[in-house]
Parts: structure tokens; sequence; C-alpha cells
């Protein structure tokens, strides 16, 4: 008999039998088609997002440089109106946008509708509100058992 500790126990037992062929070929193949077809597409659409945000850096950067253009105008054309007599009066150009900022959008409108009808419908509810209200604050009494006890007197039944 063998000794335990002469026996290697790292070999392992391999198969005498070659590896066959899987049997789906074809699908095997369609899978890698179409796992390179999704590859190619998500690559396109990371070039696509990345022109685009290109595209709306490229915009940003226009429409900055244009506020800057005209800030860096405004800033230079009030000196020019200053040696020239101004005709006309600034007061009317304040307060047209000050009009303008007041007007109240469709939405706000309707949320301004909405809380009035919610004060109004709470309102025509107190009474059924109070109700509830004086039903909590009131305290609960266990109810009282009319019946009397009969006493019998005598030998009790056996059931």
């Amino acid at each position: 008999m063998a000794d335990s500790e002469t026996v290697d126990t790292t070999q392992q037992v391999t198969s005498k039998v070659p590896v066959t062929k899987a049997k789906y070929t074809k699908r095997v193949a369609a899978g890698k088609a179409i796992a390179e077809k999704s590859r190619q597409a998500r690559e396109e659409q990371k070039k696509k997002l990345a022109e685009a945000h290109s595209i709306i850096a490229n915009e940003q950067l226009r429409k900055a440089e244009e506020s800057a253009r005209k800030a860096e105008e405004a800033v230079k054309a009030p000196t020019v109106e200053k040696t020239t007599p101004a005709v006309e009066t600034p007061a009317v150009e304040t307060t047209t946008p000050a009009v303008e900022s007041q007007t109240l959008t469709t939405t706000q409108w309707l949320s301004i509708i909405s809380i009035i009808i919610s004060v109004v419908g709470i309102y025509y509810k107190r009474e059924e509100i109070k109700k509830t209200f004086a039903k909590i604050k009131a305290p609960r009494t266990p109810p009282v058992d009319v019946k009397a006890p009969i006493k019998r007197s005598g030998i009790p039944p056996m059931d």
C-alpha cells in the first residue's frame, strides 16, 4: 500500500477524449457578428455625441464672444453719447421692461387658480372637518353591558 505522505494530490484527472467543435457554429458566428455590429454602432454614436458636444461648445463660444462684443460696444457707446446731446429720455425705456416682467404666464395663472380652488374646497368642507376633529377629541368610553348576569341556584349542568 502507498503511504499517504507520498501520494501526489496536485494532479488532476484529465480526459483522453479530444475536444470536439461546438454544436452551433452558425449561432456562435451570428452572435459574434451581432456583437461586432453593436460595437460599431456604439462607436459611431460616441463619435456623433462628441461632434454634437463640439458644435454646442462652439455655439456657446460664439454667443459669449457676441455678447462680449455687444457689451464692449455698449461701454463705448455711452461715451460717444455724452459728447452729443441726448434727445430721448431714458425713463420711458426703463418703465417698459418693468411692465413686461409683471405679467404672469399661463402656468403661473393655473397654479394660482388651483390654490384658490383648494382653499374654497376646504371652506365648504369645514363642517366635515370640524366633526372629524370633534370625534378625535371626544373621549372613548367602553359600552356599558345592559344585561345583568342571571344567577342560577342548584347543581350546575355537566357539559
